[in-house]
This record gives structure tokens, sequence and C-alpha cells, in this order.
């Protein structure tokens, strides 16, 4: 008796199995679908947001406000030595592109592409920007 097929074939479920969990583990860190599964997650995310209800409109003297304070914070906790210094920039930062995000959505501004939630410093250089360019200024 031949025990090939039968140790092929436990070693494909093995293998298949420990794909499967390293994309779980992968999905659970990192947020990023392993590629097979990129269609079926940006589908159930957009389903997911559209049955959001949409925020208010915020006006436009508000939103300069908010980036006003935003930016100024950023100044703050990146001229400090205060512990945890990187944590907490990195936090102001992207509360800081949530703020350039939305005043591009209310201002009908096309961020430039790329532009996301945790931008990079020429991501957020461009949607400022643009920002300024439409004659928003905070």
């Amino acid at each position: 008796m031949t025990y090939l097929p039968v140790y092929a074939a436990v070693t494909a479920r093995v293998v298949l199995a420990l794909d499967a969990a390293w994309a779980v583990l992968r999905y659970a860190t990192s947020g990023q679908a392993p590629r097979p599964y990129n269609a079926v997650t940006d589908r159930v995310e957009a389903w997911r947001d559209d049955r959001r209800p949409r925020p208010e409109p915020v006006p436009v003297p508000v939103l300069a406000a908010q980036l006003r304070r935003l930016s100024d914070q950023v100044q703050r906790i990146s001229d400090s030595d205060r512990p945890a210094k990187a944590l907490h920039l990195r936090a102001a930062l992207l509360a800081y592109d949530d703020g350039l995000l939305r005043a591009c959505s209310e201002l009908g501004v096309r961020p430039p592409a790329g532009a996301s939630r945790g931008m990079s410093r020429e991501q957020r250089f461009s949607t400022e920007s643009a920002l300024l360019a439409s004659g928003f200024a905070w």
C-alpha cells in the first residue's frame, strides 16, 4: 500500500491552512486583504459606507478654525520634547489629514491622487495647495 496520495493530500491541506492563517493574520494586523480578496473587501467596504448616514455639512469658518487648531497642535507637538512624541505627532497628523480631506469634500475640491488618511508629506502638501488654490485659507 502506498501512502504517497494520502501524504500529498494532507500536505496540500496543511499548506492551504497555513496560507489562510497567514492571510487572516495579515488582514487583522494591517487591514490589507490578500490580493484575491481585495475586490470582495472593496465591495463590502463600499456597501458599509453606503449604509452609513452622510455627515452634515460643516460651515466653512468652522472648517477653517478646526484646521487652524489642528495645524497649531501639530506644530506644538513637533516642537516639544514630550514623552511618546512620535505617537502624539502621528495622531495629530492623522487628525489633520482627516480635516484636510473633510475640507476637500465640503468645498468640492478634488484631493490629489492617492491622498487619503495617513498622507505622506508630499500628499499633504499637494492637498493643502489644492485647498489654497480654491481660495480656502485657515
